[in-house]
């Protein structure tokens, strides 16, 4: 089975050079700022939740600065913000709006702000994107000199060629423009059509030329992208354990030699149904019914993955590794179970879209994470499918992962057990794998369940 434990250890004496310019140790969530209902507490909702979790700012993913309902629910999301001690920041997005002038007023509206966050040397207010669209560095010199302030820009730049390729070439004709970049296709491993780990190696690759232009580096951390809208938008593209797994590699950037940490963390995301990689609450009042039909709060919650994510993130800020992650309560152990509910195989024949580009990447396994707390000894994962134990599999303090093949048909359930056989916790199934859609929908997006 493909079963992780990584125990990292600090190197001592790591020089200098090898961490990051600007300490900030904050993580974000990539939050799509859609219509929320303002005589819902949606919006408190979102914000008491993300706090919980440990984050330090929403990134708003803006598309139609301009439109009514988006004015309302970014509005919403201050006036909370303001007296409960979060921050936002935006983030423009350029792929549903690339005329940067749309977002001037709505921008100069909240930069000031109290609960806008602030980053970089000047402690100015951050700005970041969602592509480069079609803007060139004069435009950007421009746009940012009509907003009034300075900004602390560090956008997604990753399409602009040379990103991967010639970062150095890159920062040649972007470093006047850009505090920092964001890297948001490397949160999963590329897009093919066989099993594929995440890796790091083309964050260092930016890392590196942001060192040299004394930049800094916001890394992306996500679990799958699955999207089923259509032709050319219906694709599947993770690895099982792609969650964890880019935890386990974010926090071992800068305590191995030739590796340096990121200044920042962003998740992928909030609230974006469409994609599946969603970690928190979909209100239905903004998402389309064709994205609820397959990503949505009732069926598909992933809200299980929250107390993992948490325990990154106080690992993240407090420089730790993977294996000294602990659980955010204080309690024996926290953890997740996923899994599709459909078999890699099934022939979707009943969905107008068929199966997904890249099912092929996809394994019939169980999925689980567990975060064990310092101490605890003698525990085991024990994963069962369609009522048959797949593997009993012993964990130890910090994070533990894995993925277990032969997932069968019928309910999934993993349980932490203690050394002397008794359930400490259970990660229940809320729907049964079939070996084919009986739904119409070819839905390979995750099912989550929180060890409880």
């Amino acid at each position: 089975m493909h079963f992780y434990k990584h125990i990292l250890s600090v190197l001592a004496g790591l020089a200098l050079a090898n961490f990051s310019t600007i300490e900030a140790k904050d993580v974000f969530c990539h939050y799509m700022v859609g219509t929320v209902d303002s005589s819902t507490n949606h919006a408190q909702l979102d914000i008491q939740q993300a706090a919980a979790m440990g984050f330090s700012a929403f990134a708003l993913n803006v598309g139609a600065p301009t439109a009514s309902w988006c004015q309302s629910t970014v509005e919403q999301l201050f006036n909370y913000a303001n007296s409960n001690n979060f921050k936002l920041f935006f983030s423009l997005d350029l792929g549903q709006d690339s005329t940067l002038t749309d977002f001037t007023s709505l921008i100069q509206q909240y930069i000031n702000n109290s609960a806008y966050y602030k980053a970089g040397p000047n402690n100015d207010p951050f700005l970041s994107t969602y592509s480069a669209g079609s803007t060139s560095p004069s435009e950007w010199a421009s746009f940012k000199s009509s907003l009034g302030t300075n900004v602390y820009f560090v956008p997604d730049f990753d399409q602009v060629n040379g990103y991967y390729t010639d970062i150095n070439g890159f920062f040649s004709t972007w470093g006047s423009t850009v505090d920092g970049v964001y890297s948001w296709e490397t949160a999963w491993p590329v897009a093919q059509s066989s099993p594929a780990n995440v890796s790091t190696d083309a964050d260092q690759y930016v890392q590196a030329g942001t060192q040299a232009s004394k930049k800094s580096y916001m890394i992306p951390l996500s679990s799958l992208q699955y999207k089923h809208l259509g032709s050319g938008t219906n694709y599947y593209r993770v690895g099982e354990v792609n969650l964890p797994q880019r935890m386990t590699e974010i926090l071992e950037l800068g305590k191995t030699s030739g590796t340096v940490a990121p200044d920042f963390v962003e998740v992928i995301t909030w609230n974006d149904a469409g994609e599946s990689h969603y970690i928190g609450n979909l209100w239905a009042e903004g998402i389309p019914a064709n994205e609820l039909a397959y990503a949505n709060q009732t069926g598909w919650p992933h809200s299980g993955w929250q107390p993992v994510i948490t325990s990154f993130i106080d690992a993240y800020k407090n420089g730790d590794d993977a294996s000294s992650m602990a659980p955010p309560s204080g309690s024996t152990a926290v953890g997740a179970m996923w899994y599709r509910t459909i078999w890699m195989n099934a022939t979707c024949a009943s969905d107008p879209y068929g199966k997904p580009t890249g099912w092929q990447a996809a394994k019939d396994a169980v999925n689980f994470a567990v975060v064990v707390a310092t101490g605890q000894t003698g525990l085991s994962i024990r994963v069962t499918s369609g009522g048959n134990v797949l593997q009993t599999i012993p964990v130890s303090p910090g994070l533990n992962y894995g993925s277990v093949p032969g997932m069968q048909l019928g309910s999934q359930k993993v349980e932490l057990i203690s050394s002397s056989g008794s359930v400490v916790l259970t990660a229940n199934s809320a729907i049964d794998v079939t070996a084919d859609t009986t739904t119409g929908i070819c839905n390979f997006n995750y099912q989550v369940a929180g060890l409880q």
